[in-house]
């Protein structure tokens, strides 16, 4: 499969451009708990389900610095295994985004969501319609049978997004994307160095 990264340099710089992270403490905005972010029933979980550290990705499959994010959280994923990782899709760049988020998750009844995901965060082409499908397709996902998953859980998975979105609200993220690591909010792209420090934070 050729490799669909983003221009990874470009956009690291760009990253590391925005100084270094503060995390904003959950005290600041009360609602919605840690478990209501982190244990979503109907998201499934990526790494380490029973990982002692949970990071959440507030994310969308066309945001560039999502993309290198995903990109450098991977990285450290493959080093430390104790990390559960719930991304959360809220769709801010419309409605290419919103069909892409929900056929992922549509894909999780195939045992492919890992798979959707891994395939959309590294696609380098811009999203459409049709280009979701097929690299849903490249990626093992019947890409019918989830539209029909999709239809017969309209509700569910539309619920998730809108319970994604609600809670960005409530944190006050003015973009994609955001993450929550243990207890510490932070709302802005991070470097694989940046997750490090942050795991380690959680975890003391």
């Amino acid at each position: 499969m050729p490799d669909r990264s983003p221009n990874r340099r470009h956009i690291l710089k760009a990253v590391v451009a925005l100084g270094a992270l503060t995390p904003l403490p959950l005290w600041a905005n009360p609602m919605p708990s840690v478990e209501d972010v982190a244990f979503d029933p109907d998201i499934p979980v990526l790494g380490n389900p029973d990982g002692d550290v949970t990071v959440v990705e507030f994310t969308d499959y066309q945001c560039p610095y999502c993309k290198l994010s995903f990109l450098q959280l991977s990285e450290v994923m493959k080093e430390d295994t104790g990390i559960r990782l719930v991304l959360r899709d809220w769709p801010i760049f419309g409605e290419v985004s919103r069909n892409a988020a929900l056929l992922t998750l549509a894909a999780n009844s195939q045992g492919r969501y890992a798979d959707a995901v891994q395939t959309l965060m590294t696609a380098r082409e811009r999203l459409t319609f049709r280009s979701t499908a097929n690299l849903l397709g490249e990626a093992g996902v019947d890409v019918e049978r989830a539209r029909g998953d999709l239809q017969a859980r309209q509700d569910v998975l539309v619920g998730v997004l809108a319970r994604n979105e609600a809670q960005a609200s409530a944190f006050q993220l003015q973009g994609t994307p955001g993450f929550l690591i243990g207890k510490a909010l932070y709302k802005r792209g991070m470097t694989s160095d940046d997750f490090r420090k942050a795991i380690a934070q959680a975890r003391g």
